[in-house]
């Protein structure tokens, strides 16, 4: 055999390992759907049903929030946590044995490696670019914050933000980002991802609800016409979760610790003042009436 035999056969032979890593890849991926809008992507995190996307992908949804699986379902989320400054968010379906995307390790990256994005873009499913690395450091957020970052020559357009960027292995070592980009690709490091899930594990406190924007008529005195006020639909309860007992499907959400409810993010800022094992007053509109129900938050399990 040749030199030049061996190298086209060593060319097919890293072709056909690309396409399969591909192939596994795109079954981790889901495309997000929100009121109005979708398109952006999140990745399988847990097989449990985590999943992680960008925070700013859940907040211009404006709640109600639905992933679309590879498989073709498409799943009604909670919204676990979320973080503008690393623009990350972790979302929960009610599903098992999801065929999450590998992590690798992000710490161990180098200028040049070869790196491969799947997104939505404009709305197309599963589309795939590569490219290398191009610089790891960090950038500013809108916000005025330095968040880490890699660097890629990969192409990514709106249908991207959330998506992963994988090795050549296959392995996640970014969450892909528009709102940073410019004119480059740029991934939030998976390293960073996994030590703000590890921070969460230890003190975020936890309902196990899912909620989505809604409104609801109030009368403020006999015969005054009656004003339209906001506050969070319950429109899943996870099973085994803190809420499981208290609160119902078709509950109006109104105010946590007496902070009102008009957009899930209230609801995460209510429950990011507080460690497992707190107790959280709720107000809550139930068949026409209001009342309080307290919880005691439980601890975000740690995912398999």
């Amino acid at each position: 055999m040749t030199e030049v035999e061996s190298a086209i056969m060593a060319s097919d032979q890293a072709s056909a390992e690309f396409v399969a890593m591909v192939k596994r890849t795109r079954q981790g991926v889901v495309q997000i759907r929100g009121r109005g809008r979708g398109g952006a992507a999140g990745i399988i995190w847990h097989t449990d049903g985590m999943i992680i996307t960008n925070h700013h992908v859940i907040t211009g949804n404006g709640g109600g929030t639905k992933v679309l699986l590879a498989d073709g379902r498409t799943l009604p989320t909670q919204i676990v946590a979320s973080n503008e400054m690393f623009d990350l968010a972790l979302l929960r379906v009610d599903a098992r044995d999801l065929p999450a995307v590998p992590a690798g390790d992000s710490t161990q990256l180098r200028v040049g490696e070869l790196v491969f994005a799947v997104g939505h873009p404009w709305g197309q499913r599963d589309i795939v670019t590569a490219g290398i690395v191009s610089g790891l450091g960090a950038v500013t957020t809108p916000n005025g914050d330095q968040a880490p970052v890699i660097r890629s020559d990969v192409r990514l357009a709106p249908g991207n933000s959330g998506g992963p960027l994988v090795n050549a292995r296959g392995e996640l070592i970014g969450i892909n980002v528009m709102v940073f980009g410019g004119d480059m690709g740029v991934a939030i490091p998976s390293h960073v991802a996994q030590r703000w899930e590890a921070s969460l594990q230890q003190s975020q406190a936890y309902l196990g609800v899912s909620v989505q924007p809604a409104e609801f008529p109030v009368t403020l005195r006999q015969g005054e016409r009656a004003e339209r006020r906001a506050g969070l639909l319950v429109v899943a309860v996870v099973p085994g979760g803190p809420a499981l007992q208290s609160v119902l499907l078709g509950d109006l959400l109104i105010e946590a610790d007496e902070t009102p409810l008009e957009h899930p993010n209230a609801l995460l800022g209510v429950l990011g003042k507080h460690a497992p094992g707190d107790t959280i007053q709720l107000r809550v509109v139930r068949a026409g009436v209001i009342q309080t129900i307290a919880i005691k938050a439980g601890k975000l399990e740690q995912a398999a």
